[in-house]
């Protein structure tokens, strides 16, 4: 998030740019979070960075701070904060705010995607819907309490933004994939009412990140093969290509409740 707006730059409510930026991004601080906050330091900005693991936190500062130096009276930070720990995250908001913008990267690469044919284990499926307020598949956080924790402590400043990233799948969902488009497509439609509530989202497609690492290594490639000849693009996104829709947002002040779909042509084909 965003904490104090320049007077000089492309980031404010009325402004032009920001002296003061302060983003967040939980767990990914190793992929398409990362990317976002060099892209934001590259803007001049303060930025904080927080992930389940300390030691992924570190690693992203130590190559941030070789990659793209903060400006002068810009700072870069991160601590390892627990999006299932509702206290821990509401502390950790506490503390590091206000912001002016709160971006959130993270998720988890689901094991089911072979639904209904395979059991349904209810935890899982439970766990698919507890969606965050600024959520999608795989994390777990209570979407009414941080929202009413930002909003009653006015964590956001006056012209911010809550930017929430979530696929691509609901649109043109794979065989299998229905409890997970279903998911992804409530945390698209729950961006209009909190827009409305709270006073916009990102919705990438495939983008070349360490998400896929756990995939066997011959499938990840053929799959990202087949996917390069599909896509109208004809390669597969990445995380510096993605990272300019959230700068975009970050800096349109007449921009709320959209969907910004930032997959290399893959819901036309």
């Amino acid at each position: 998030m965003i904490r104090t707006l320049l007077k000089d730059g492309n980031f404010g409510p009325g402004a032009v740019g920001i002296s003061h930026y302060t983003g967040m991004h939980f767990r990914f601080t190793h992929c398409l979070g990362r990317s976002l906050a060099a892209a934001v330091l590259a803007h001049g900005a303060s930025v904080v960075i927080a992930s389940s693991s300390q030691e992924k936190v570190n690693a992203a500062l130590e190559k941030l701070k070789q990659e793209v130096p903060p400006a002068p009276n810009a700072t870069i930070t991160g601590q390892a904060v627990d999006l299932k720990d509702f206290t821990a995250l509401k502390e950790f908001l506490s503390n590091e705010g206000p912001f002016d913008h709160f971006v959130i990267t993270a998720g988890d690469l689901p094991g089911n995607f072979n639904f209904p044919d395979q059991e349904i284990d209810p935890a899982i499926t439970k766990s698919y819907f507890e969606l965050a307020l600024v959520s999608g598949i795989g994390r777990r956080v209570p979407s009414d309490r941080t929202a009413q924790h930002i909003h009653k402590n006015k964590l956001i400043n006056p012209g911010g933004s809550i930017i929430q990233t979530i696929g691509a799948s609901h649109y043109r969902p794979p065989p299998g994939w229905g409890l997970i488009s279903a998911v992804v497509g409530a945390v698209e439609s729950s961006t209009r009412g909190l827009a409305i509530d709270l006073k916009p989202i990102r919705c990438p497609g495939l983008v070349d990140t360490e998400f896929h690492d756990s995939m066997p290594t011959d499938a990840k490639e053929q799959f990202f093969k087949l996917q390069r000849e599909k896509l109208p693009v004809g390669h597969v996104g990445t995380p510096e290509e993605v990272a300019e829709a959230y700068i975009f947002a970050m800096k349109c002040t007449y921009l709320t409740g959209q969907v910004i779909v930032v997959d290399g042509g893959g819901v036309l084909v």
